[in-house]
Formats: structure tokens, sequence, C-alpha cells
């Protein structure tokens, strides 16, 4: 006579288990890799900033000097390696541009251009007019 044998069978398949996992690793995955763009968008916004002030300060140092003299330091010239942060070598290189307007007489445009390079190159450009009076 046979008897049957019951066999209760509690817990999950290796299959089950393979798909959970499965499951766990793509959501930590996708996770991971939405952190490591905003940790990129952050340092780029970051560099992004430090740039325009950098661009700021040369514009006020040439402003200051009521009537610059024309230079063309772009490309190549100018500052290089310097950073926001004073005595630290960084990442940027800042040159400018100073030339009579076409806009008028007793003026002077001035272009300063910083560029860096993060996760790919970059470079900002600020410009203003100064009034220096010439030809008035």
């Amino acid at each position: 006579m046979h008897r049957a044998i019951l066999i209760r069978q509690d817990g999950f398949t290796f299959n089950e288990v393979l798909a959970a996992l499965t499951i766990a690793v793509l959501t930590v995955m996708s996770y991971s890799l939405s952190s490591v763009q905003l940790i990129q968008r952050q340092t780029a916004s970051g560099n992004s900033t430090a740039a325009i002030h950098l661009a700021q300060d040369k514009l006020e140092e040439l402003q200051a000097r009521r009537n610059p003299a024309d230079v063309d330091l772009c490309p190549g010239a100018g500052d290089h390696a310097i950073s926001a942060k004073s005595g630290a070598a960084g990442i940027f290189d800042r040159c400018w541009r100073v030339a009579p307007s076409p806009l008028g007489t007793g003026l002077r445009q001035v272009d300063v251009t910083v560029s860096w390079r993060d996760t790919e190159p970059r470079e900002i450009t600020l410009s203003t007019l100064i009034y220096t009076g010439d030809g008035a």
C-alpha cells in the first residue's frame, strides 16, 4: 500500500527570488543614475556661478580704469587656472578684449570670457560699454 505523503512547501521559488532581486537592482541603479546626473547638474551650476563672478570681477576692474587701453587677450592669453577662491588653483581661464565700440565715439566695448571644463567644455562671456568721453 502506498501512502500519500503530503509535503508542504513554504517560501519562494528560485524564479520568484530572482525576479524580486532583478526589480530591486533596477530600482537602485535608476536611483543611482539620477543621483549622479543631479550631482553633475549641481556642479555645472556652481561652476557657472563662479565663472560669472570671475567675469564680473574683471569687468569691474577694467571699468575702474576709466579709459582702459585697447587690448585683445582672447583666446589664449589672460588668466589661467584661476579659482573663485583666492590663492587656490582652479579650473577657470579668463581672457578679455577692450576695443572701440561701433555704437559711437567715446565708448569702449569690454568683453570678458571665462571658460572651463567640467563634464564638457563651457564658457560664458559678459560684455559692457565704458564711456570714456573721447571724441565727444
